[in-house]
């Protein structure tokens, strides 16, 4: 497990010493939310990295970053070598090792890090058609991020597909010609397209597939030991989102 980047802040808030969160997050790009495609923390790092590093400046915390492939995320988290990962949409089985912030019996939207909209994208010669509920003419596999939550979708609609590592390398393969259409959420497809010439770009399918909130899990033995400071970061997080992404977001463009 190696060290990536660390952000450091007194802390007082808390404790009479300085505490020091360890995040773990995928090594797969998904921009403009987290950037690059390896171990390194990207520079610029994502809007949820600029989030999450704005609410623990806030509440004067350490954090440590970690990057690590998709299906090792929850290990860590179920191994409490990480204290939280991000950013994972609710699903029951993810509360087995993970904890989401929650009001009224559900997964708080006000204190996500931010909210996506999955929409497939097709090949400019492709005839690929989406009416809301059935998706028709494709001829090969849609192509998908590895660990994504809108697989469970393409499986109930009966879609077949195939995952590839980060939307970068998704958006490659439809604008080349090597899959039909894929689908992915619209503001990193949205970014890599508005950077090349219209002959280039790919085309993106009305409406929305999926619409999805995203959140910072902590584990649940932190959680349990450190109750009213996950809260407070989650509450942070939901006061600083907005401004945030505004005061970031041309970074990503």
């Amino acid at each position: 497990m190696k060290k990536i980047f660390t952000i450091f802040y007194l802390f007082f808030s808390f404790t009479s010493e300085a505490l020091t969160l360890k995040l773990f997050y995928p090594d797969k790009d998904s921009p403009p939310n987290q950037m690059g495609n390896d171990d390194k923390v990207a520079k610029p790092p994502g809007l949820s990295l600029d989030i999450i590093s704005k609410a623990a400046s806030d509440l004067k915390i350490n954090i440590e970053y970690f990057r690590v492939p998709t299906n090792r995320v929850f290990i860590s988290l179920k191994k409490e070598e990480a204290d939280g990962i991000f950013v994972f949409s609710y699903l029951p089985e993810r509360t087995e090792f993970g904890v989401f912030p929650f009001s009224n019996g559900k997964a708080d939207s006000t204190r996500r890090v931010f909210s996506l909209k999955y929409h497939f994208y097709r090949y400019k010669n492709s005839t690929v058609s989406w009416d809301g509920s059935k998706l028709l003419n494709y001829h090969s596999n849609i192509g998908a991020s590895r660990g994504s939550s809108v697989l469970e979708t393409l499986k109930k609609l009966n879609i077949p597909f195939e995952e590839s590592k980060g939307s970068e390398v998704l958006f490659k393969k439809v604008s080349t010609g090597r899959l039909d259409a894929l689908v992915e959420h619209d503001l990193t497809i949205d970014i890599f397209n508005s950077k090349l010439p219209d002959h280039h770009k790919i085309i993106k399918l009305n409406p929305a597939v999926l619409e999805k909130d995203y959140f910072l899990v902590f584990g649940k033995s932190f959680y349990e030991k450190n109750k009213d400071l996950c809260e407070k970061f989650w509450n942070q997080i939901g006061k600083v989102r907005e401004n945030t992404i505004k005061q970031n977001i041309h970074k990503y463009k």
